[in-house]
C-alpha cells in the first residue's frame, strides 16, 4: 500500500510519468497493484527463513536468479528511479537497479526494518523511514530521512473532532479488511460489559469474511437491541470515524497507526502475531514505550483482557488525553511532501 501511495502521488504531481510495479508471484500486489491502474511484472522470489533451513538455500537461488531477471526489466524500461518498500521483490529488483547506476531509495513502514531493507540500506541512494527507531537497525552508511508513511489518494487530514460531551464515550474497533477472528470475539465480551452502560456507543468493523458469524453470535446475545451499538463489514469513511472516537481498538499495522497519528487519536493495539518478523509488536511497543498506544498482545486478548482495559481507558479522562496527546509525535502529514521532494532530487529534476 506504500509503493500505490507513491506511484499515485508522482502521478499527481508528474502526469506523464510512466510507472512500473515489480513483484512477487504470490503477493498480494498481483491484484492490488492492478486494481490501481498500474502495470506489474513478477519475479519468483521467496522470503529467507529466521531459523537456518534447507529451504533458505533455495530462497537465496531463487534471489540470485531474481536480480538478472530485475536487471533485464529495468534495461528494457528504462527507470530514471527505482523505489522499493519492502518485500521478496524488493531486494532483487534494487540490488539490480544499484548495479546498473540507476538512482535508488526505500522505504520502511515499521519500527524495525525488514531483512530486505536492512540488506539494501548501505546500498540504496535514500532510505525513507516513518519510525525513527527504524535507523538503529541500519548501516551507518545508510543516508536516512524520516518521512512518515506516504497518505494513499483520497486520504485527506480531517479536524479531530473532540467530544464536549465528558459523559458519553465513543468506541471505534476494526481488525482489517478481511476481519481478525480473535478480536471479534473480544469485541463481543466487551460489548456484552459495555451493553449496561448508556453513555458509551461502539461501532465494530467485523471484516468482510466474518461478518456473517459475528452477526449470528451478536444476535445470539442480544445486542441486536442496543441502538448504540453498530456493526458493519467495513467502514468506508474510516478517517472520520477515527477522528470522532474517544477510543480506537485495531492492529497495529504502520498504515493505521499512522491514520492514529495524524488525527490523535488514542488506542489499543493488538498487533497480529501472523506477520513477518513479528513486525506489528514492534510497531506497538515503539508507541507504548513512550506512552503514544496501549499495547493488547493477542494472549491477553484471548484470556478476555480487552473490557477491562477499555473501561478502564475510558474512565481515566487524563490517559485518554495523555494517549491523545503522544500519538501526535509519530504523525507526519507532509510525509507525501517530504517524498516527493526527495524525488526530485535524487532524479535531479
Amino acid at each position: 500500500m506504500p509503493a500505490i501511495a507513491i506511484a499515485d502521488m508522482i502521478k499527481e504531481n508528474l502526469p506523464h510519468t510512466k510507472i512500473l510495479f515489480v513483484g512477487s508471484e504470490k503477493g498480494m500486489e498481483k491484484e492490488l497493484v492492478p486494481r490501481s491502474g498500474y502495470p506489474i511484472k513478477q519475479l519468483r522470489v521467496e522470503g529467507i527463513s529466521r531459523s537456518c533451513s534447507f529451504q533458505n538455500l533455495h530462497a537465496a537461488w531463487l534471489t540470485i536468479r531474481a536480480i538478472g531477471h530485475a536487471k533485464r526489466i529495468a534495461e528494457e524500461f528504462h527507470p530514471n528511479l527505482v523505489i522499493g518498500t519492502g518485500g521478496y521483490a524488493c531486494y532483487p529488483s534494487l540490488m539490480a537497479a544499484a548495479r546498473l547506476g540507476i538512482p535508488t531509495a526505500v522505504h520502511e513502514s515499521n519500527a524495525i526494518p525488514g531483512l530486505a531493507v536492512k540488506n539494501l540500506a548501505s546500498h540504496v541512494d535514500r532510505v525513507w523511514l516513518n519510525f525513527p527507531s527504524a535507523a538503529q537497525g541500519l548501516s551507518p552508511k545508510a543516508k536516512i530521512a524520516i518521512v512518515g508513511n506516504p497518505l494513499p489518494r483520497g486520504y485527506r487530514i480531517v479536524d479531530r473532532k473532540r467530544n464536549t460531551n465528558t459523559k458519553e464515550k465513543r468506541v471505534l474497533s476494526f481488525g482489517g479488511s478481511l476481519g481478525a477472528r480473535e478480536l471479534n470475539r473480544a469485541v463481543l465480551s466487551l460489548m456484552e460489559r459495555e451493553l449496561n452502560m448508556p453513555h458509551i456507543s461502539h461501532l465494530h468493523a467485523t471484516g468482510e469474511r466474518e461478518y456473517e458469524g459475528f452477526m449470528k453470535e451478536f444476535l445470539g446475545k442480544g445486542l441486536d437491541d442496543c441502538k448504540r451499538f453498530r456493526v458493519v463489514p467495513f467502514i468506508h469513511d474510516m478517517t472520520e470515524q477515527m477522528a470522532a472516537a474517544d477510543l480506537v481498538i485495531c492492529r497495529a499495522g504502520a498504515m493505521s497507526i499512522s491514520e492514529l497519528a495524524n488525527l490523535g487519536c488514542a488506542a489499543i493495539l493488538v498487533p497480529s502475531p501472523n506477520v513477518t518478523g513479528n513486525h506489528q509488536f514492534k510497531n506497538a511497543e515503539a508507541l507504548e514505550r513512550v506512552g503514544a498506544a496501549k499495547l493488547l498482545p493477542e494472549a491477553l486478548l484471548c484470556a478476555g483482557a480487552l473490557p477491562g482495559m477499555v473501561l478502564s481507558l475510558l474512565k481515566n479522562k487524563e490517559e485518554l488525553e495523555g494517549l491523545q496527546r503522544n500519538i501526535l509525535r509519530f504523525s507526519h502529514p507532509d510525509a507525501n511532501r517530504l517524498i516527493f521532494e526527495d524525488i526530485t532530487k535524487l532524479i535531479k529534476i
